[in-house]
């Protein structure tokens, strides 16, 4: 069994958004705004993510938010005939970046550059498995776009997740705003990461994103997830349902009563479970999902 688990990880809880645009490109903020709409929010961490352009903001900004350098590609083609994305968050510096590019390309670009690539939006993109799994080398993928929720809602992408996780690929899952400010606020401060760290600093903070000691969330708190003598616990805030995910027809559901919600939930292994998942409702119908337990090697 392998499992990150972040509620047992020593550190602290850190709120970032991993995918923000800005005047830089297509958003409608400038760094400097944008950066302060997410610190007056109560994140501790930004990614900023132009398309194709690596964004800084010119002034100070308050000492104790983490600013990120990232960057989103666009390009190649999907079996459909579709355009990839891919989100590049934690870069070194603002280097120069290629103005065409492959998948692999992208992504090689991105971890020259000491960053993690991520899948964005899947559900939007159109892309199935089969376009996920022919390439190596990203950290994830977005299971929740706040932006593309809005635009036409295909927003979550935990379908995409799991149709990769029964094939055998691990991949973290990212929840995120991909803010643009165009749909009102309801891609802006919508969507976050919890990750548990040491420190505030790029270092420790994309430590424990690659380890996978975080969770994602739009709405309800994933207190804790355990697994002892069998029997998998997971412990949340106040919600309605809360599904244990697993391949094909395993995994388990439990409901609250009608009218009142539940802080917790248990599920029993039967065994050849090869990954397990929790995400949660709340009673707004908003989710949280935490990282795959992966029980074989």
């Amino acid at each position: 069994m392998e499992f990150a688990n972040p509620f047992a990880a020593p550190g602290k809880w850190y709120k970032g958004n991993l995918h923000t645009h800005t005047t830089v490109s297509d958003g409608s903020s400038s760094p400097e705004e944008t950066v302060r709409l997410y610190h007056e929010a109560g994140y501790d961490f930004l990614a900023l993510t132009d398309h194709f352009q690596v964004a800084t903001a010119e002034n100070p900004w308050p000492r104790e938010m983490l600013l990120l350098l990232g960057i989103e590609f666009d390009g190649d083609q999907s079996d459909l005939g579709e355009s990839y994305h891919i989100l590049g968050f934690g870069l070194k510096e603002a280097g120069q970046p290629p103005n065409e590019i492959t998948v692999s390309s992208a992504i090689d670009w991105i971890k020259q550059q000491g960053g993690e690539a991520v899948f964005a939006h899947p559900y939007w993109s159109g892309l199935i498995a089969a376009d996920l799994l022919k390439w190596e080398g990203a950290l994830g993928l977005e299971v929740y776009n706040a932006t593309c929720f809005a635009l036409n809602g295909k927003g979550c992408a935990a379908a995409q997740w799991d149709d990769v996780l029964a094939r055998g690929r691990r991949m973290w899952g990212f929840a995120v705003d991909d803010c643009h400010g165009r749909t009102g606020d309801t891609d802006v401060t919508t969507a976050w990461v919890m990750v548990k760290s040491p420190a505030l600093t790029r270092e420790a903070i994309l430590t424990s994103l690659r380890e996978g000691l975080f969770y994602s969330s739009y709405g309800p708190a994933i207190e804790d997830v355990t697994i002892a003598d069998g029997v998998v616990t997971a412990k949340t805030s106040p919600v309605v349902e809360i599904n244990f995910i697993a391949p094909s027809w395993q995994g388990g559901h439990a409901l609250s009563e009608p009218g009142k919600t539940m802080t917790g939930a248990r599920y029993k292994l039967r065994g050849g479970e090869r990954y397990l998942r929790v995400e949660c409702r709340d009673a707004q119908g908003r989710w949280a999902w935490a990282n795959p337990i992966y029980l074989e090697p």
